[in-house]
Protein backbone atom coordinates (compact mmCIF):
# COMPACT_ATOMS: atom_id res chain seq x y z
CA UNK A 1 0.00 0.00 0.00
CA UNK A 2 1.26 3.38 -0.96
CA UNK A 3 1.42 6.33 1.40
CA UNK A 4 0.07 8.38 -1.45
CA UNK A 5 -3.05 6.22 -1.64
CA UNK A 6 -3.86 7.24 1.91
CA UNK A 7 -4.00 10.92 0.98
CA UNK A 8 -5.22 10.54 -2.62
CA UNK A 9 -8.70 11.89 -1.82
CA UNK A 10 -7.22 14.99 -0.18
CA UNK A 11 -5.04 15.59 -3.23
CA UNK A 12 -8.06 15.24 -5.50
CA UNK A 13 -9.95 17.73 -3.29
CA UNK A 14 -7.10 20.22 -3.52
CA UNK A 15 -6.95 19.80 -7.27
CA UNK A 16 -10.70 20.40 -7.58
CA UNK A 17 -10.46 23.49 -5.37
CA UNK A 18 -7.60 24.87 -7.44
CA UNK A 19 -9.64 24.26 -10.60
CA UNK A 20 -12.57 26.14 -9.07
CA UNK A 21 -10.31 29.06 -8.19
CA UNK A 22 -9.05 29.15 -11.75
CA UNK A 23 -12.63 29.30 -13.03
CA UNK A 24 -13.56 32.03 -10.55
CA UNK A 25 -10.54 34.07 -11.60
CA UNK A 26 -11.49 33.60 -15.26
CA UNK A 27 -14.99 34.88 -14.44
CA UNK A 28 -13.54 37.93 -12.71
CA UNK A 29 -11.36 38.62 -15.74
CA UNK A 30 -14.36 38.35 -18.05
CA UNK A 31 -16.26 40.91 -15.95
CA UNK A 32 -13.31 43.29 -15.79
CA UNK A 33 -12.77 42.89 -19.52
CA UNK A 34 -16.31 44.17 -20.12
CA UNK A 35 -15.83 47.32 -18.00
CA UNK A 36 -14.12 49.53 -20.60
CA UNK A 37 -16.97 49.17 -23.09
CA UNK A 38 -19.58 49.82 -20.41
CA UNK A 39 -17.76 52.81 -18.97
CA UNK A 40 -16.91 54.39 -22.30
CA UNK A 41 -20.62 54.64 -23.01
CA UNK A 42 -21.12 56.79 -19.92
CA UNK A 43 -17.68 58.26 -19.28
CA UNK A 44 -16.28 60.50 -21.99
CA UNK A 45 -12.85 62.00 -22.29
CA UNK A 46 -9.21 61.27 -21.88
CA UNK A 47 -9.61 59.65 -18.48
CA UNK A 48 -12.12 57.17 -19.88
CA UNK A 49 -9.74 56.30 -22.70
CA UNK A 50 -6.84 55.97 -20.27
CA UNK A 51 -8.89 53.72 -18.00
CA UNK A 52 -9.83 51.46 -20.90
CA UNK A 53 -6.22 51.38 -22.04
CA UNK A 54 -4.95 50.51 -18.55
CA UNK A 55 -7.45 47.68 -18.22
CA UNK A 56 -6.29 46.20 -21.52
CA UNK A 57 -2.56 46.88 -21.00
CA UNK A 58 -2.15 46.15 -17.30
CA UNK A 59 -5.07 44.46 -15.60
CA UNK A 60 -6.01 41.81 -18.15
CA UNK A 61 -2.41 40.59 -18.68
CA UNK A 62 -1.89 40.40 -14.90
CA UNK A 63 -5.06 38.35 -14.44
CA UNK A 64 -4.08 36.14 -17.37
CA UNK A 65 -0.75 35.45 -15.65
CA UNK A 66 -2.58 34.66 -12.42
CA UNK A 67 -4.86 32.19 -14.22
CA UNK A 68 -1.81 30.52 -15.79
CA UNK A 69 -0.09 30.32 -12.39
CA UNK A 70 -3.16 28.74 -10.83
CA UNK A 71 -3.27 26.26 -13.71
CA UNK A 72 0.40 25.52 -13.10
CA UNK A 73 -0.42 24.39 -9.57
CA UNK A 74 -2.65 21.64 -10.92
CA UNK A 75 -0.11 20.73 -13.59
CA UNK A 76 2.63 20.37 -10.98
CA UNK A 77 0.31 18.49 -8.63
CA UNK A 78 -0.52 16.08 -11.44
CA UNK A 79 3.17 15.58 -12.26
CA UNK A 80 3.97 14.97 -8.59
CA UNK A 81 1.14 12.45 -8.34
CA UNK A 82 2.43 10.62 -11.39
CA UNK A 83 5.99 10.61 -10.05
CA UNK A 84 4.91 9.18 -6.70
CA UNK A 85 2.72 6.58 -8.41
CA UNK A 86 5.67 5.49 -10.56
CA UNK A 87 7.95 5.36 -7.52
CA UNK A 88 5.37 3.27 -5.65
CA UNK A 89 5.13 0.84 -8.56
CA UNK A 90 8.91 0.53 -8.80
CA UNK A 91 9.39 0.08 -5.06
CA UNK A 92 6.64 -2.55 -4.97
CA UNK A 93 8.41 -4.42 -7.76
CA UNK A 94 11.74 -4.23 -5.93
CA UNK A 95 10.14 -5.41 -2.70
CA UNK A 96 8.60 -8.36 -4.53
CA UNK A 97 11.98 -9.23 -6.05
CA UNK A 98 13.61 -9.05 -2.63
CA UNK A 99 10.88 -11.29 -1.23
CA UNK A 100 11.58 -13.80 -4.00
CA UNK A 101 15.30 -13.77 -3.17
CA UNK A 102 14.64 -14.31 0.54
CA UNK A 103 12.19 -17.12 -0.18
CA UNK A 104 14.94 -19.00 -2.05
CA UNK A 105 17.35 -18.84 0.89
Amino acid sequence: MSFFQIIRSEIENVSATVQQQQQVTQGVMDKINSYPAKIQGAWIGGDADEFASDVVRKVIPAITELIAAIGGINLNLSRATSTVDNADTQSQGLANQLGDVFSQI
